[in-house]
């Protein structure tokens, strides 16, 4: 009888603790901000246990909540360009960079974040040339834990 009651307990506690999980888990937003007005770069297939990115923008500025503000795929030698892209399912400890690549195709730089908060949002980095941008067409590839999850171009003139 007793490993009756302990079956019959274990299974209360189970079912307790799904229904609890379920009852507690982050609400979807009933839609995705409204897409940026720049042309915006497709991504690949999630890289990993469904966190993905799903748009990456380009623009001169983001507001507060790292979405991008004014949208250009141009910018002058003395700009600062920011990259905001949308992500989503991103657990804690995501690591989501940036690889930024001049016009000779040779990479400049690599910014990286981890996520301290799981779920999705926004996330940008921007970058800035002390010497100036030369002219041409520069590229910014964007990866989850290391994985290719797309790319995007601007143009300095």
């Amino acid at each position: 009888m007793k490993k009756t009651a302990y079956g019959l307990l274990g299974i209360a506690i189970a079912l307790t603790l799904a229904f609890a999980t379920g009852a507690c888990k982050k609400k979807e937003m009933a839609s995705a901000p409204p897409p940026a007005e720049a042309p915006v770069a497709s991504a690949p297939a999630a890289p990993m246990g469904g966190a993905r990115v799903e748009r990456i923008t380009v623009a001169k500025a983001v507001n507060t909540d790292d979405s991008p503000g004014e949208t250009a795929m141009a910018f002058g030698p003395n700009d600062t360009v920011y990259v905001s892209m949308w992500t989503a399912n991103t657990p804690v400890g995501t690591e989501i960079a940036a690889r930024w690549f001049g016009p000779d195709g040779q990479q400049i730089t690599e910014d990286k974040i981890v996520t301290d908060r799981a779920g999705d949002g926004y996330t940008s980095f921007h970058a800035a040339n002390t010497n100036g941008w030369k002219p041409g067409t520069y590229r910014v590839d964007i990866l989850l834990n290391g994985a290719p999850a797309g790319s995007t171009t601007f143009t300095v003139s």
